[in-house]
């Protein structure tokens, strides 16, 4: 039961077309800070190997964990 109300808050399922907008503008902006935060990544030399092996190591991590449903 927990579970699904949960589930509902997340999705913002009967909380009307405001909290759903917020969600969507939330959604927009984390992605768009990721993508900055990723970019920033890439030009500096100094740090961009080790950068690049967490990406992928916890891209190979997210992965997994979707994969058996934790």
């Amino acid at each position: 039961m927990q579970r699904a109300v949960l589930n509902d808050f997340h999705r913002g399922r009967d909380a009307g077309p405001l909290w759903s907008w917020l969600i969507d503008l939330s959604g927009v902006f984390l992605t768009v800070v990721s993508l900055t935060g990723l970019a920033l990544l890439v030009f500096l030399k100094k740090i961009r190997a080790g950068a690049l092996i967490t990406l992928v190591a916890g891209g190979v991590i997210m992965v997994g964990l979707m994969h058996f449903g934790v």
